[in-house]
């Protein structure tokens, strides 16, 4: 097995955790690898560590372009890799030795083009752990993988190897958070299985405060907004577990933006945004699909829907000290 993959790592002021990344990439145990490092206008020393690295193994190229985010990066090594599977990895998190190995023997003994990893937090391994654990794969048809992507919200890219055919011509969004939501949604709209292991072999790194997904909300955050709604209007094509699945996460990401909205009224000063999410809910809510947030959103007056809010906020603060304190007792 010789087949060429390409992993596309985007980088932006992340010296802290690239080595780290880069190392569990070079030592994975499936060597046919072309990396390539797209240096997104770094300001630490991420860029002049992905040289050193180029300068170290051949596999290894370096690009730095203009700071424009991940999307723009990523799609700066979809046209510049060549192989016959890419994968992604973000340059914060790293990969087990085996995981490239695992899923390129997958998907060519079963002809597949997409293939999956399940995933752990960084706070729940270790960096250089090769898990000697039973390997559990299945091939999923396409509404039993929805099933499963939507409910865990399993949309990240970096999660997969795909067939070059499938990316062809096919680009993220630029300038907005959740680009994955829509990729990942037309990507399964075009194929009829794919590959799933169980185990993890990709590591998500939660402690980066960097991140613009753990950041404190913002317009830029606002601006995701639609992702919800893409999921809903391009499910609708399959079985209504499915369908039902893809409101509930609608619902849980309107959730999310109109309490956050509440807590920083200067970014929806006229309210239209609440006001434009309510309408959403509505269209969508029924006690077949019921969500009790969604629903208390609904029903309640906007004031006393902001004093439902930071009532509930407050009681999550003091249940969390509390079980602080009988942490530690």
């Amino acid at each position: 097995m010789n087949t060429l993959i390409s992993i596309i790592v985007p980088v932006y002021n992340v010296d802290e955790y690239l080595e780290r990344c880069i190392e569990s990439l070079i030592n994975q145990t499936y060597h046919n690898l072309e990396i390539l490092l797209i240096d997104d206008g770094s300001t630490d020393s991420s860029g002049s560590i992905c040289d050193e690295y180029a300068l170290r193994d051949y596999r290894i190229k370096a690009y730095h372009i203009e700071n424009g985010g991940s999307s723009i990066a990523r799609n700066f090594g979809l046209k510049e890799c060549t192989g016959e599977y890419i994968g992604f990895v973000d340059s914060d998190d790293w990969i087990k030795p085996n995981m490239f190995s695992e899923l390129i023997k997958f998907a060519e003994s079963n002809h597949l083009k997409v293939v999956e990893t399940n995933s752990v937090e960084s706070h729940l391994t270790e960096a250089n752990r090769n898990d000697c654990e039973t390997i559990i794969s299945k091939v999923e048809d396409k509404n039993s993988a929805l099933k499963r992507i939507i409910k865990h919200k399993r949309f990240a890219v970096w999660r997969r190897i795909y067939h070059h055919s499938l990316l062809k011509n096919r680009f993220f969004i630029e300038g907005i958070l959740h680009q994955d939501v829509y990729y990942t949604i037309d990507l399964l709209n075009e194929i009829s299985c794919l590959g799933y292991f169980e185990n993890s072999f990709y590591v998500y790194n939660v402690q980066n405060p960097t991140s613009v997904i753990r950041s404190p909300y913002s317009i830029k955050k606002l601006n995701s907004i639609n992702a919800g709604n893409y999921v809903v209007e391009n499910t609708t094509q399959y079985n209504e577990e499915v369908q039902d699945l893809a409101k509930q996460y609608l619902f849980q990401f309107l959730t999310y933006h109109y309490d956050s909205l509440y807590l920083n009224t200067e970014l929806d000063k006229d309210k239209t945004h609440r006001k434009n999410i309510r309408k959403t809910i509505k269209k969508y809510h029924d006690m077949n699909n019921f969500h009790f947030y969604a629903y208390t959103i609904l029903i309640l007056p906007p004031i006393f829907y902001k004093i439902f809010l930071l009532t509930n906020k407050k009681r999550i603060e003091i249940q969390s000290q509390i079980y602080q304190i009988l942490k530690n007792v």
